[in-house]
């Protein structure tokens, strides 16, 4: 059979601390094996979707959107089920975008939802069970086939003909002993069977580090008795490899290619959309902003008795164009908001730092407090109409109450329309070195000695490969040493790939709109604040408006 194999459950890093795939990654593999499609499947969270859409996009590849979200009706000793998801239209991104920020905001105990959440949120989805998760699988296991039956019939109920099956062939002892069953349930329902591999590393010899990689996760040693252990089958399958798996049930491999034909929608790029400004006086925007800066210049002139006022409001003017031309009256309007509130409130707030401090109109609404045309400062290093970009001020404010600030954001513009924004700790070369050395249960003053060989530089950090081929000193001790070898084997194929998610120290987005309508959200266990699943690269992209509140202890 020529025909492509089409991927339908797919794990990227940030399926954190479960697959060593990163985005870049799965779409070169794509395109080496001349697959026209793939979905993008991470465990409870979407946090790559956006960019694992722009990414298929630019390389002409269908990006399936998907994920797989805990089910919390039916579970086995540590296992709780999941449902997994492919968005077939806008409305089944939109559910699904509802669906994943439930399942990590909600105050269940554990991250997930209940199978009667998706009542109202099914349509536009493609919902399939397997694998390990399956939570017909779970129901055999604790000796409840009896409600199996029901269970599909719910299933049924909500999800209608786009409930599908999935069969894993990966020779998991408990997914082939259910695997006759599962078909046969299958049959009865009139369910259509797909296939996937559970794809979590690249090739099949990578199987050694992605072992690694859930030994650091569990921070335990390789040779630990009582741990969750790798399968070496969860590789990238190539179209000959997947359709001779399932060379039995040939519709299969025809059944994913119609899924993926039938998913068609992907997220794209769209211009930032501030929420409108509202005011007491009936103004727009733009006439609001001229009012409020002329006023507040006058105010300044007055205090400090400037001579040359002709300048100074020539300048106000030409910036007032400016921002209002490229369509920002808003931006400056609601940081003026925030920022003279906290001064209200006596918050201590910072004078101003970065470009910012080149605008007069920042000055005159007291965002700043320092004079740019006292100091010859230039106004188009914060905005320029020939380099369009959002402007950006970096506002300072006591960190002792800076929250506060942000709960006046939050109560103003409505909780659903604000939200922190999420970022992602990586593997770095050191640490990376550090945690296999220990996993592999070589003695940590050697593994360190060895690490601390690698430069280190935070605000431009160099790649293992790269430090290896700079060091000498480096390759010394890889060829002497048969473990540090094996050390970095692993290290190299782990490197850079996703470790934990926290919350951005100061960024904060706010829109016109519920939040969970662009963008999935994340409840940050350490601080149980919401923020966005998408990082701040992509915040924008989706149309949010990042302001940053950063918090100093010296004001």
């Amino acid at each position: 059979m020529n025909q492509p194999f089409i991927h339908l459950r797919t794990l990227s890093s940030y399926s954190l601390s479960e697959s060593a795939l990163k985005i870049k990654k799965i779409i070169n593999l794509v395109e080496k094996n001349k697959m026209p499609a793939i979905a993008l499947t991470d465990n409870n969270n979407m946090f790559g979707a956006f960019e694992f859409a722009l990414e298929c996009s630019t390389n002409a590849i269908q990006p399936i959107i998907g994920s797989s979200i805990n089910i919390l009706d039916v579970n086995y000793k540590n296992k709780i089920s999941q449902l997994s998801f492919l968005v077939k239209n806008e409305i089944g991104y939109q559910n699904l975008l509802h669906m994943s920020s439930l399942s990590q905001t909600s105050e269940n105990n554990s991250v997930g939802v209940y199978l009667k959440d998706f009542e109202n949120y099914s349509e536009g989805l493609f919902c399939f069970i397997g694998g390990e998760f399956n939570p017909l699988l779970l129901l055999h296991l604790n000796n409840k086939d009896e409600k199996i039956d029901n269970f599909i019939k719910l299933l049924i109920k909500i999800f209608k003909k786009n409930l599908l099956f999935e069969l894993q062939r990966i020779e998991d002892i408990e997914i082939q002993d259910f695997e006759k069953q599962f078909i046969l349930l299958a049959e009865k329902f009139n369910i259509p069977l797909i296939g996937s591999n559970n794809i979590k590393f690249e090739k099949k010899n990578d199987f050694n580090a992605h072992d690694a990689l859930l030994c650091i996760a569990q921070k335990t040693t390789i040779n630990s008795a009582e741990r969750i252990t790798s399968n070496p089958n969860i590789y990238f399958k190539n179209s000959l490899e997947m359709n001779e798996l399932f060379e039995d049930i040939p519709e299969i491999a025809l059944n994913n290619f119609n899924v993926a034909v039938s998913c068609n929608y992907f997220p794209i790029e769209i211009p930032p959309k501030l929420p409108k400004f509202k005011n007491n006086e009936g103004l727009d925007e733009s006439d609001y902003l001229i009012k409020l800066s002329k006023e507040g210049l006058n105010q300044r002139i007055e205090n400090i008795l400037i001579s040359n006022v002709d300048q100074y409001s020539k300048r106000l003017d030409y910036e007032l164009s400016i921002i209002i031309k490229m369509g920002f009256a808003g931006y400056f309007l609601i940081v003026a908001d925030f920022v003279n509130w906290a001064k209200n409130n006596n918050i201590p707030v910072g004078p101003g730092r970065g470009s910012g401090a080149g605008s007069l109109v920042a000055w005159a609404l007291r965002i700043t407090d320092l004079d740019p045309l006292n100091y010859n400062l230039l106004f188009e290093r914060f905005l320029n109409p020939e380099r369009v970009s959002m402007p950006d001020f970096d506002i300072d404010f006591c960190q002792d109450r800076r929250d506060e600030v942000i709960e006046y954001v939050n109560k103003k513009y409505g909780n659903e329309c604000v939200a922190h924004i999420i970022t992602f700790g990586t593997l770095a070369s050191r640490a990376a070195v550090r945690d296999i050395g220990r996993v592999l249960e070589i003695p940590y003053s050697e593994v360190d000695q060895f690490a601390k060989l690698i430069p280190y530089n935070p605000s431009n950090p160099i790649s293992l490969k790269d430090a290896i081929k700079s060091e000498k000193t480096l390759r010394d001790n890889i060829a002497n040493d048969e473990r540090i070898s094996n050390v970095i084997d692993i290290s190299l194929k782990l490197e850079g790939i996703h470790r934990h998610a926290s919350t951005h120290a100061a960024g904060v987005v706010i829109g016109d709109t519920n939040i969970s309508n662009l963008v999935p959200l994340y409840k940050d266990p350490n601080t149980n604040v919401n923020a966005t699943q998408f990082s701040m690269k992509y915040v924008e992209k989706v149309g949010l408006i990042k302001f940053d509140f950063l918090g100093l202890t010296t004001l």
